[in-house]
């Protein structure tokens, strides 16, 4: 049972009706197992997005041409690949095949996110786009959403 809450002065409070429903289901004096994670902020996902489009509208055609990068998707799994959110394996064929990890909002609690983003922002700077300075960088990326 997953149920989203308020922290208040004198505890966590059910945030909508039916996180109140759940939660009267649970007997007073009872040990339950609680997980907390900060959900992910929808704003700040689309300014991740914005990244990825800048990212790909400004990057340099020697690396388009040797990642063959051709889309927002393709710049993605790029960042994906270089900070090592992927799995590898070898196939029955004796290929090897890369699973990338998933960024959704159920994948990645707003901590794991931040610090996903934050090594984004560090690959453009030093790999991708060099010599471009971080806070112009940021302001753009406030601007381009």
């Amino acid at each position: 049972m997953d149920i989203y809450c308020r922290v208040t002065p004198y505890g966590l409070v059910p945030l909508y009706d039916s996180d109140h429903d759940l939660k009267q289901r649970l007997r007073v004096g009872s040990t339950v197992r609680c997980r907390v994670s900060l959900p992910r902020n929808y704003r700040f996902h689309k300014k991740f997005f914005a990244l990825v489009r800048l990212t790909f509208d400004n990057l340099p055609l020697p690396l388009v041409e040797r990642w063959n990068v051709r889309s927002e998707n393709d710049m993605l799994r790029r960042f994906k690949r270089d900070l090592g959110y992927y799995s590898s394996m070898v196939n029955d064929l004796g290929e090897r095949e890369i699973e990338y990890r998933s960024i959704s909002f159920s994948a990645m609690d707003e901590q794991e996110f931040e610090r996903f983003y934050d090594d984004c922002v560090n690959l453009v700077l030093h790999q991708y786009i060099p010599g471009i300075n971080r806070q112009d960088l940021l302001e753009e990326v406030e601007k381009f959403k």
